[in-house]
Order: C-alpha cells, then sequence, then structure tokens
C-alpha cells in the first residue's frame, strides 16, 4: 500500500515538473499495456511482446512513474476482468488458432483465450486511459501548478497564506519546493 502511495506521490510530481505531457502519455500507455499483456507466465517463458514494450520503455524517454503505476493498476484491473476476458477470448477463438500456428505469437501466449482477451482489452484501455493522464496534465499545469507555486513562495517568504499547514501539505505531496 505505501509503495502505491509513493507511485501515486511521484505521479503527481511529474504533474509539477519539467517532464512533458507526452512523457506522461506514453508511460501511461506502456503501462497499460504492460499491466494487461501476460509478461512472464510461471508456467512458460517470457512473452516476447512484453519484452518488447519494457525495451521501448527504456529506450524511449517516457515517464517511468507513470508507467509503474498503471502496470499495477491495471494487472489488478486484469485480475479483476479475468471471467469477462475469458469470454471475449472465446468469442475471438479463430484469432487464437491463427496465432497458435505464427510462433511469434504463440510465444506471447496469445493463442491462450484469456490471455488474448486480456490483451484485447488492454488495446482498448490503453489508449484510453493515455488521453485521460494526458488531459488531466494539461489542465493540471494550466490550473493548479502556478497558484501552488506562488501560495508556496509566498509562505516561504513568510506572508500570510490562508491555511498555512494546507498550503505545506499540498507542496509537499506535489513536489513543490
Amino acid at each position: 500500500m505505501f509503495t502505491l502511495y509513493k507511485l501515486i506521490r511521484n505521479l503527481f510530481k511529474a504533474l509539477t515538473s519539467d517532464a512533458a505531457p507526452w512523457q506522461i502519455f506514453l508511460g501511461t500507455f506502456f503501462g497499460t499495456l504492460l499491466g494487461f499483456l501476460p509478461i512472464f507466465p510461471l508456467s512458460q517463458g517470457p512473452s516476447p511482446i512484453a519484452l518488447i514494450l519494457i525495451g521501448l520503455v527504456l529506450v524511449i524517454n517516457v515517464h517511468l512513474g507513470s508507467v509503474f503505476l498503471f502496470l499495477g493498476i491495471t494487472k489488478l484491473l486484469s485480475q479483476v476482468l479475468h471471467g469477462p476476458a475469458l469470454l471475449v477470448g472465446e468469442q475471438f477463438s479463430g484469432l487464437a488458432q491463427t496465432c497458435a500456428d505464427i510462433p511469434f505469437l504463440h510465444l506471447s501466449h496469445w493463442s491462450h483465450t484469456g490471455y488474448l482477451g486480456l490483451t484485447l482489452f488492454g488495446l482498448v484501455c490503453a489508449p484510453l486511459f493515455a488521453i485521460v493522464m494526458y488531459r488531466f496534465c494539461l489542465w493540471f499545469r494550466v490550473t493548479w501548478r502556478d497558484k501552488l507555486m506562488e501560495k508556496a513562495r509566498l509562505l516561504r517568504a513568510g506572508s500570510v497564506v490562508d491555511h498555512p499547514w494546507l498550503v505545506r501539505l499540498a507542496c509537499w505531496f506535489f513536489g513543490i519546493d
């Protein structure tokens, strides 16, 4: 629980930092995809598609805090959606049969209908979550970041601010010095 709190706090620090919104967008996108993909099932080897995505995360300059945050959130969400994902995967059983014949996709576990359904959920959720985070990042930077930074500057200067303890708490949480 403490680790999730630290990841959320680091994500809010990224919103106030100089990280570009596209870095947070791509971090959210890749984290969501990785959360729904089987990265390393215990009975099989690692998934090549997941390893390629991890390599892209390391090569492209994305925000790692959002990758890990959305990886954790969507991994929990994938556990909850395992039953519906199996039903969706059974609807695409022809695609699963085709993936069984292609070695790369078979190694990525897409021949299993449950993993295929989770991957399809990930392909739908990843752009949605990424767009929401991109818009939230832009909204937060336009409306709240400058106000918090101004109140933090007044607080450091010794000027009177409404609710100084609340301003200190918000500045600590958002990582504003």
